[in-house]
């Protein structure tokens, strides 16, 4: 795509009509996916669908067609197992021994932040709830897969200057990747973890030993006679004022940006790339981020690397014929799992 704001058809008004919004490609140009899922379920309904959720449409709405009747419709023409949800009741009544198929759609627009989410029947289920029914479904193809896993919403708590709400979302992520490397083997499994990009975030002052990480630093205040947090933004849409009696570490509290701006930025340092299993060793040093892809494709042998699998091994340890790759992604942060 060349726009990632191309998510339904109702984000490509003045778009030329050859050009399609990606949840159309998800469904008609992309039917060997077995497994999708998280929110933006108004760019796949039509028009005329009420929510299931909302009991309600929304103006995101399909005009063309619906894409969750279009991609049952192909599954039933298919002969194969599957299943659409579109919450935590239907999620979990997934059995990922049976069903080689999901659509997943858990919120109209973007899912939950952690801290928000609803974990009753009617409700969605977590990144690492996902992650483990993904594993266990895509883990019976006896020739491995790959899977992406998204903490899309640690981002939009940055972006909001809210460091308790995109630190639970981490911790959420943190468990996700947790998830995967406890199903998986190291001896067939490529896990990667990394990120798209920093925040203009930082960490600042000399606090005690334990203070609260979410806490005003307790040792010395501004010289503007103020007390200040330990975690602050370079910018953001919170200006500096006076914290005392305020609770800082309240998932509604906004840390302080140097520059005022309605919505905080990203930044430029070089993020981490953290990996175990096969061919984890060539993630070691500073790469460009385009490496990521030829590494994955490398180790599944696939690609421009489909005769590299033929080779004899070195060694007999990890060098199972077929694998996966699993990818988390930090928004920052992803991880892949590759099954090798």
């Amino acid at each position: 795509s060349a726009s990632r704001g191309w998510e339904g058809l109702s984000n490509m008004e003045g778009v030329e009509s050859q050009c399609t919004d990606i949840a159309y490609q998800l469904v008609m140009n992309n039917s060997d996916i077995d497994v999708l899922m998280g929110g933006g379920r108004r760019f796949f309904l039509s028009m005329n669908k009420t929510d299931p959720e909302l009991n309600r449409t929304s103006s995101y709405q399909r005009w063309d067609l619906d894409l969750v009747d279009e991609w049952l419709r192909r599954k039933q023409e298919e002969n194969v197992s599957h299943s659409y949800v579109w919450n935590n009741e239907g999620f979990n009544a997934i059995n990922p021994q049976t069903t080689d198929y999901v659509l997943g759609l858990f919120e109209s627009s973007h899912m939950q932040y952690e801290y928000q989410r609803d974990t009753g029947p009617k409700g969605e289920p977590s990144l690492a709830e996902m992650t483990q029914k993904a594993i266990e479904i895509l883990g019976r193809n006896d020739k491995g897969f790959f899977l992406l896993v998204e903490g899309g919403r640690i981002d939009h708590g940055h972006h909001a200057s809210q460091a308790a709400v995109a630190l639970s979302e981490t911790v959420m992520f943190d468990k996700a990747v947790q998830v995967a490397k406890e199903i998986t083997n190291d001896d067939d499994t490529l896990l990667v973890v990394t990120a798209d990009h920093s925040h203009a975030f930082m960490m600042a002052g000399y606090p005690s030993r334990g203070n609260d990480i979410l806490g005003v630093v307790d040792t010395e205040i501004g010289e503007d006679d103020m007390p200040y947090t330990t975690l602050t933004y370079g910018n953001g849409p919170q200006q500096r004022r006076n914290l005392t009696g305020i609770d800082t570490t309240a998932f509604t509290f906004r840390q302080s940006g140097v520059v005022p701006l309605g919505s905080e930025t990203h930044a430029g340092e070089d993020v981490p790339v953290y990996a175990s299993g096969p061919m984890s060793h060539l993630f070691v040093g500073t790469h460009e981020q385009n490496y990521i892809t030829h590494v994955l494709a490398y180790a599944s042998c696939v690609g421009p690397y489909p005769g590299r699998c033929a080779v004899p091994p070195v060694s007999t340890i990890g060098s199972a014929t077929s694998g996966s790759v699993i990818s988390f992604l930090l928004l920052s942060i992803s991880f892949f799992l590759c099954w090798l």
